[in-house]
């Protein structure tokens, strides 16, 4: 079992501030960057990882490593000069499938102010394939997301076109999933006390849970 006991005070405060912050304060700061943030970020991976197995499913993949399923504390700047060199929040993904680009996947977002934020969506590799799965399987996922958004305010996103694409109906009963590009469905909760414990793991997983229906339906039908 993995050793992860918690997000250090240090580490959560330092988050706080960084989004505000250049390089140069990065650079002075580093040390905190890499002791109360970087290795409580891979333990608590590994111990995601084994609790998903066991509550999910043993097929998701969990790597405790930047670009793997810690994403970058760098912001991409490249097309958004003005935005902070960094993020104020870390992101973790846990995917189900050989390519970690198109495979369904769980996030889970933690912002020590804003909140913890859980995901599960898929990016929209084949368009005709989703469109089919959607047309002729797509009922228990519009189930299970009345449900999460009934239940847990969540929000759908990725209907990016503004009309239902041919040959489909405009009254198709899952219209809104048709037009979709991109799919994601995701909430959001205050963070708990126990995110300075082992416990969080426990409750992180509870929540992504929630989203096991839509999860297994991505796998199962993409």
């Amino acid at each position: 079992m993995s050793e992860f006991d918690g997000f250090p005070a240090g580490g959560l405060a330092f988050l706080t501030m960084l989004g505000e912050q250049n390089k140069a304060w990065f650079d002075e700061n580093r040390e905190t960057y890499d002791t109360e943030v970087v290795p409580p970020a891979k333990d608590f991976v590994e111990a995601m990882g084994e609790s998903l197995a066991a509550a999910i499913s043993p097929d998701i993949v969990a790597q405790p490593r930047t670009n793997g399923s810690i994403a970058p504390i760098n912001n991409d700047i490249r097309f958004n000069p003005k935005a902070s060199p960094y993020k104020d929040h870390l992101m973790f993904r846990f995917w189900e499938g050989p390519n970690k680009k198109v495979a369904p996947t769980l996030w889970v977002r933690l912002h020590p102010e804003d909140g913890v934020g859980f995901a599960s969506g898929v990016a929209i590799a084949a368009v005709e394939a989703w469109r089919r799965a959607v047309d002729e399987r797509g009922e228990p996922l519009a189930s299970e997301l009345a449900t999460l958004v009934a239940k847990h305010d969540a929000e759908v996103v990725g209907a990016d076109l503004k009309r239902v694409p041919k040959p489909y109906a405009e009254d198709h009963p899952r219209a809104d999933l048709l037009r979709h590009k991109g799919f994601q469905v995701r909430y959001v909760e205050p963070v708990p006390a126990s995110v300075g414990s082992a416990r969080f793991v426990d409750w992180c997983t509870a929540r992504l849970v929630r989203l096991e229906g839509v999860h297994r339906w991505l796998v199962d039908e993409l």
